[in-house]
């Protein structure tokens, strides 16, 4: 797998929200590539650096892989990579993951618009699931 370059990295789009699952209250984040140019492969090597996997598969355990940056800031370290994934994040999700809370990263193989609504997103969501168009995992938080 191709290791994810800065400047890639420096181009996703990342969505966070909070969500009560079966299992409780659960952090999601979302990174996605805004171009529909970008290079699949690029996004497989980003969600093998996060250890993820396709959907219907059981949510490997990737580690620490959330630091928050303030109040409203989130890096997410990829393995193999220096270069961080820098992303925003409300106060209430980044208070949550600070407490402990549970992490799921997504990362979307298909484009997604960086200011897509929420009902946009969830469609894509939908759509990534059962077309095997998502990778998934459990990740925990730490501050910075």
């Amino acid at each position: 797998m191709a290791t994810p370059t800065p400047a890639f990295v420096n181009s996703l789009a990342s969505w966070a929200w909070l969500e009560r699952t079966s299992a409780g209250p659960v952090a999601f984040l979302l990174l996605a590539h805004p171009d529909a140019g970008a290079v699949e492969r690029e996004l497989a090597g980003l969600a093998h650096a996060l250890g993820l996997v396709p959907p219907r598969t059981r949510l490997p355990d990737t580690g620490v892989r959330v630091t928050l940056v303030g109040q409203v800031r989130a890096e997410v370290r990829l393995d193999g990579c220096v270069h961080r994934v820098q992303v925003e994040v409300g106060e209430r999700w980044s208070a949550f993951v600070g407490d402990g809370g549970p992490v799921v990263l997504l990362v979307g193989l298909d484009p997604l618009a960086r200011c897509s609504p929420r009902e946009h997103v969830e469609e894509y969501l939908g759509v990534g699931t059962l077309g095997g168009r998502l990778r998934l995992g459990a990740a925990r938080g730490r501050p910075a």
